[in-house]
């Protein structure tokens, strides 16, 4: 038992001299490929929340935030954009500690002031010909998917 103890420390010891040789330069470069997906989400959340106001949704709207992580999550994984009720919902429900039927309802609200109350000719900048009055408002789920493009394409991604 002693001489497995033995290997075993040898082994421990050989692999904490691998460690302590890990240059400066190597730290630096894993710091910065694990920042990288965090300036990025920032930066989508910003381009989402102009945009938000921008077609005229109000920021006080408990949908806001839903949309926000809604848009982000499908500009970083786009497989959401496809399950907005069992996949979408539930993940931003389960970020702010609610209902995935709560955050349905949440960005259904702000869809429906957006369309009310925001200036036609943005909204259309934006949604182009996808809006027709005897159509009406669009889908959560075109609306996010709407965002979501115009947000990759900003990004460069």
């Amino acid at each position: 038992m002693s001489e497995e103890f033995e290997i075993l420390s040898r082994k421990i010891d050989a692999l904490t001299e691998i460690v302590a040789e890990i240059t400066p330069m190597a730290r630096e470069r894993a710091k910065q490929l694990t920042a990288a997906p965090t300036e990025k989400r920032a930066t989508a959340e910003s381009l989402v929340q102009q945009i938000l106001l921008d077609i005229g949704a109000p920021d006080h709207l408990l949908g806001h935030p839903f949309v926000v992580e809604a848009v982000v999550l499908c500009v970083n994984d786009g497989c959401y954009i496809n399950n907005i009720t069992f996949g979408l919902y539930p993940q931003v429900a389960a970020k702010f500690d609610t209902t995935a039927s709560r955050v349905e309802r949440g960005i259904r609200h702000l869809v429906e002031i957006a369309f009310d109350r925001g200036d036609v000719d943005v909204l259309y900048s934006y949604f182009g010909n996808t809006i027709r009055r005897d159509r009406g408002k669009p889908t959560n789920g075109e609306f996010i998917a709407r965002i979501a493009n115009v947000v990759r394409q900003q990004l460069g991604a």
